[in-house]
């Protein structure tokens, strides 16, 4: 039987969104334009990625929730994007992973605030994929769930999954690039598909990818070479917003620019990563060329900087891709 799927597992969380004035100095005040709320963390936001995406194949989310009103929250987001909630575990006398979001209304920049929550207690026998028939496994993330932190849970839960002929993948979140080196290079052998910000490149590479505020397309060609030898098993990439870099074990190499967003059309970022990596992931369990991914990854990122929350403006592949011919990419730099 041929299989087919991808299986979303990892931290859930409660995104509440703040759209703010300005981000404000210590000891003083800024205003609260409106308040959104939506299902997150990286494998809620991939998994509704690849529903808005229009996937032609099974998307499975698994996570824990609390047992309080949060929880009611993130089930009904969670639904309202196309999710079954029927492997998602409720925990009792517990409260919901959630981070306050504040973003900043005129540039789109957000910060985040997190409170842990039930992720702090997560294991591994809640994370381990139970679609036998998918394809992909996708796990996401440390730094954020203690109890998984603490020990060799990650590269397990991976290790288990690859032992069941899963090809795993790998999502991680802007932590402080000193818990990313710790947390994370032991991890990656049992990862076959990589796909971080510079940022967290950065982080686990020790390697600096960008010049400013731009992307150094040949310093991120470095921290794509840097992270196979760490042991990533198939293809690592590096995104940001001037666009991507992916490297493959047989030494394929794709440089692909972010497409032209107008930045009057720019609600948000929260969430554009995981944007980034649906698309990607659309395109490898297809059997896309090493290119075709990355461009359908950045135009799925392109177009989930028109809401607030991280996927309600994502469109069908199709139409990603034709956004993406109609604004242009950006140039090299």
């Amino acid at each position: 039987m041929t299989r087919s799927g991808i299986v979303l597992s990892g931290t859930v969380i409660l995104d509440i969104v703040h759209m703010v004035d300005h981000w404000p100095e210590q000891e003083s005040v800024a205003f609260i334009e409106r308040t959104e709320y939506g299902a997150g963390g990286p494998p809620q936001n991939a998994a509704a990625g690849l529903k808005k995406l229009k996937a032609p194949f099974p998307v499975t989310l698994q996570g824990v929730v609390g047992d309080d009103a949060y929880a009611d929250i993130f089930i009904g987001e969670s639904k309202a994007q196309g999710l079954t909630s029927a492997h998602l575990v409720r925990k009792p006398n517990s409260f919901t992973s959630n981070t306050q979001v504040m973003t900043t209304i005129a540039n789109g920049k957000r910060t985040f605030f997190h409170k842990p929550g039930v992720n702090a207690s997560l294991t591994p026998g809640l994370l381990l994929p139970r679609d036998r028939n998918a394809k992909i496994f996708y796990l996401g993330s440390p730094g954020i769930a203690k109890a998984m932190d603490e020990g060799d849970h990650w590269a397990g839960v991976l290790r288990e999954a690859k032992e069941r002929d899963y090809l795993t993948a790998l999502e991680l979140v802007p932590l402080e690039q000193r818990i990313l080196a710790a947390l994370v290079p032991p991890i990656l052998p049992q990862v076959d598909i990589c796909v971080v910000n510079d940022h967290e490149a950065e982080g686990v590479t020790s390697f600096a990818v960008t010049d400013g505020p731009h992307l150094d397309w040949r310093a991120a060609e470095r921290a794509c070479d840097r992270l196979l030898d760490m042991g990533v098993v198939q293809v690592a990439a590096v995104h940001h917003p001037d666009g991507a870099v992916a490297l493959t074990r047989s030494g394929e190499w794709v440089h692909a620019p972010a497409v032209n967003v107008p930045q009057k059309d720019i609600v948000g970022t929260v969430g554009a990563g995981d944007a980034f990596y649906a698309g990607f992931l659309l395109g490898v369990h297809e059997g896309w060329p090493l290119g075709d991914c990355l461009a359908l990854a950045n135009a799925a990122a392109a177009t989930s900087l028109h809401s607030a929350t991280t996927s309600s403006s994502i469109r069908p592949w199709q139409e990603c891709l034709a956004y993406a011919d109609a604004m242009g990419l950006k140039s090299f730099r």
